[in-house]
């Protein structure tokens, strides 16, 4: 006769698709990487191989392109709000299939467009399912299925997006020369959908709980050897794993200065990215220069998300977030300062492993801090915050470059952001110390 727990389901009840040999995890894990791939048409780097197509057939200047972008995101980052809602209530299987078919309408409404308003539909589409939805819905997912593991595994998602920013652009491109900009956004729509829609219909669950596992691949046996075996702020930690709601985590302080935290890496970040080839250039570096930075910013992006997964298991992430602040700082005085090709080459790889090391953290915090089942309302609402920030990212360097003719003030207006983002990340409180209670105003 054969016993079995009365918490743990006998494997022969399982369903089959979590009869696999490892933790079905794993599999959840490598569709979040191939949805982070797939959120690229997108991203600022895919629409930069399309900019002088916009300019030339729709006769729209450069700063009118940079504004339609600019509200395009922001509506994005309102409609983010409903997504994360979504989530939550159909699950990230069918939100996947619905976010890809958008994403891919959005690709083929941009093969279309003659006027300036249809641009910014185009651009309010894509964001909001690319860079929006295709990153809000894999690190989410990825934060249900993992807890111990959680670090290490949003760091391997990750790479999805960090390849898919050397390919798209590439391909893009590609696909311009050989058929022209319309033709390439059709070409884009069929490859998201070829990518991205059967894998999440076939592979995809909501939660480990929903087939019967448990996060990380844990058994019940192995939750009372680790509680048994770890010390009072470990099991802290895993009672922390408790689910806050959406209106609670509205009404806590902890929601709203991490919200705050994270702005001056999404600003900064995407500002000077987006005219990194400008100052470079203005500094009298040559444009191959200034691509060959975004060469050495992509594996270093790399490095700074298994830099993070490692130290989040180790160091309370408010530190953390603090400390990426300083780099943040670091980063720009060296931009500011670049007149040879190591400076730029070290701004780089500065920019590179800071950027990487606090989209982990960024990730990690708001399952930390507010538990796993409402993640997908809670992140749709602290993406809101993000993604209105990386609107603006570019508009103090734009104005600088325009009034003043060099970036010296817009990166000095940079600095003084991280400062008050790192002492509003101090002031978010340790989960793993204290109760529930002394987030909440309720």
């Amino acid at each position: 006769m054969v016993v079995t727990s009365t918490t743990d389901p006998p494997a022969i009840s399982l369903p089959r698709v979590a009869r696999t040999p490892f933790y079905y995890g794993w599999v959840i894990l490598a569709v979040a990487a191939l949805a982070n791939f797939t959120s690229a048409p997108g991203q600022t780097y895919t629409f930069s191989v399309f900019q002088n197509s916009f300019l030339n057939d729709l006769h729209l200047s450069s700063t009118a392109v940079s504004t339609l972008y600019l509200f395009g995101s922001l509506t994005a980052a309102v409609i983010i709000i409903f997504i994360g809602r979504y989530l939550d209530r159909l699950g990230p299987r069918v939100m996947l299939v619905i976010v890809t078919i958008f994403l891919g309408l959005g690709a083929l409404w941009l093969s279309q467009i003659n006027f300036a308003w249809q641009l910014y539909v185009g651009f309010a589409i894509m964001r909001t399912m690319g860079q929006g939805a295709l990153s809000l819905i894999p690190a989410t997912v990825v934060s249900v299925w993992f807890v111990r593991k959680r670090p290490m595994a949003l760091a391997i998602m990750a790479l999805g997006g960090a390849l898919a920013s050397g390919v798209f652009p590439i391909y893009g491109a590609t696909l311009i020369d050989a058929f022209g900009w319309r033709t390439a956004w059709v070409a884009i729509a069929i490859t998201v959908w070829v990518l991205l829609i059967i894998p999440a219909i076939i592979f995809m669950r909501t939660t480990p709980e929903s087939i019967g596992l448990r996060p990380d691949g844990d058994s019940t046996e192995t939750d009372h050897n680790l509680l048994s075996s770890i010390g009072s702020a470990k099991k802290r930690f895993i009672d922390s794993e408790r689910s806050w709601t959406l209106g609670e985590a509205i009404h806590s302080r902890a929601l709203w200065v991490l919200i705050f935290a994270g702005t001056a890496q999404s600003l900064v970040g995407t500002g000077v990215m987006f005219h990194q080839v400008s100052i470079i250039t203005s500094k009298g570096l040559t444009a191959s220069t200034a691509a060959g930075v975004f060469g050495i910013i992509a594996p270093m992006l790399i490095a700074g998300q298994f830099l993070g997964s490692y130290l989040a298991s180790r160091i309370e992430l408010r530190y953390l977030l603090a400390a990426g602040q300083v780099v943040i700082i670091i980063a720009m005085l060296i931009l500011m300062n670049t007149t040879q090709l190591w400076q730029a080459y070290l701004y780089g790889a500065v920019l590179g492993i800071n950027m990487g090391f606090l989209m982990n953290i960024n990730q990690v915090v708001w399952p930390s801090y507010f538990g796993r089942k409402h993640l997908g309302s809670i992140r749709g609402v602290t993406n809101f915050g993000m993604m209105s920030a990386a609107a603006l990212g570019p508009l103090p360097l734009a104005l600088a470059l325009d009034i003043t003719g060099n970036s010296t003030a817009g990166l000095i207006a940079y600095m003084t952001l991280p400062p008050l983002c790192g002492v509003a990340a101090l002031f978010a409180g340790n989960p793993r110390a204290l109760p529930k209670q002394v987030y909440s105003s309720r």
